[in-house]
């Protein structure tokens, strides 16, 4: 059974009806905020964003990068609810209380989370949101393990074509069923009970970039990805018979099908050095995939925040910061409370405490490709269908 969530923001309560701040009351929390945001996110460990970025040797390598993502949009979210009270039901469920004090302000004390002997996960997912094909599919499955004894965490990045239930992949199964399901289902493969979850919509980016009147970025590698998806045209067959599709579909799979049909895709590329970018551009740099590693991504990925943090910290009009974190409210939906995301950025305040490893389930160590009943491309344990014995041990030993 799952456990209901609650918020802590305003004053320590969760209040029932929406207590709208007045507008002396807005200044002092948007001051707040830009306190908050370099609290938590300028004091993350990068003092010279550059160098962070470029150096190889950096102790922020790409797990950290991600990490510090993860943390800057929850925490940036449960801000966003706490300033703008009428937005709670949005991110954080809640117990209710009959009366909140009239007052706005935030109150958040680190709260120990549901671990067992200083040990916790919590499952990133990400996902494209409306606008996109399969918008709901939950295509970045990661579980984040801590151990807060032995000072080490793990990232396990599931597949999100790996088979569960018999009938669908394991990247459907918040759309079927929900979020908690997706943990229970997470669970079945890892056999890590899943505390917490962090599911991040990109649906909004754009509009939250576009709100800001663009982002100031500086480009840390040159790039040129030659398949980034056009929306509308996934299923355009380019000009091709059924036959030829067909025959396509017999020697390839996966990407490798997809490359065949080029209409469906633009190129994207970009050079090192400063870039000025509106929604539709900044969603296209953070999600370009087919062109480096996944450390260039997750690099862009944090240039682009770095840029979101200086234009938050320079907005001057109130109702621009009101709809730019109204934005980023709705990007984000987790069942941790604000005390609990104090805890984690605490915990990873000194990152040099910590080291870190990635367990990666792939065809080279626990998975088989095939090809479900109705001929989508899966991912299957080695062990046999739904044996995911092999893949616990194989996690346990290496945690």
């Amino acid at each position: 059974m799952t456990k209901p969530a609650y918020h802590v923001g305003i004053a320590g309560y969760v209040i029932k009806d929406p207590i709208i701040p007045t507008k002396r009351q807005i200044k002092i929390e948007a001051d707040n905020f830009k306190v908050l945001l370099i609290q938590f996110t300028i004091a993350y460990r990068y003092n010279d964003e550059q160098d962070m970025l470029m150096r190889d040797n950096s102790k922020l390598t790409k797990k950290n990068i991600f990490i510090g993502i993860a943390l800057f949009l929850v925490f940036a979210a449960g801000f966003a609810v706490t300033y703008f009270s009428f937005k709670f039901s949005k991110i954080f469920e809640k117990h209710e209380v009959s009366s909140a004090p009239s007052n706005v302000y935030i109150n958040v004390s680190p709260e120990p989370v549901d671990s067992k002997e200083g040990v916790f996960n919590v499952l990133l997912l990400g996902y494209g949101g409306s606008g996109h094909s399969g918008g709901g599919l939950t295509d970045s499955i990661i579980v984040l393990h801590i151990d807060t004894n032995s000072k080490k965490y793990t990232l396990i990045s599931i597949p999100r074509d790996l088979w569960i239930n018999g009938n669908r992949k394991i990247n459907a199964e918040a759309s079927v069923n929900g979020y908690p399901s997706t943990s229970a289902a997470v669970k079945s493969v890892t056999g890590l009970p899943v505390d917490n979850y962090v599911a991040v919509n990109f649906s909004n980016y754009s509009k939250m970039i576009d709100n800001l009147g663009g982002v100031d970025v500086q480009v840390p590698t040159a790039f040129t990805d030659s398949f980034y998806p056009v929306p509308g045209l996934e299923n355009e067959t380019c000009g091709f018979t059924g036959d030829e599709i067909n025959g396509f579909k017999a020697k390839y799979s996966g990407f490798e099908l997809e490359k065949q049909f080029t209409c469906r895709y633009e190129t994207v590329s970009y050079k090192v050095g400063p870039a000025t970018l509106d929604g539709t551009a900044a969603l296209k740099f953070v999600r370009s995939r087919h062109a480096d590693s996944d450390f260039a991504r997750s690099a862009r990925q944090f240039a682009v925040l770095a840029g979101v943090k200086n234009k938050l910290l320079s907005l001057k009009s109130l109702n621009k910061l009101d709809s730019t974190i109204g934005t980023l409210s709705e990007m984000v939906k987790t069942d941790l409370t604000l005390g609990k995301i104090k805890t984690l950025i605490e915990i990873f305040g000194d990152t040099s405490a910590y080291t870190g490893t990635e367990i990666r389930l792939t065809t080279e160590n626990l998975l088989n490709e095939g090809k479900s009943a109705e001929g989508a491309y899966i991912l299957y344990p080695k062990a046999g269908n739904l044996n995911f014995t092999e893949i616990k041990n194989f996690i346990s030993q290496n945690i």
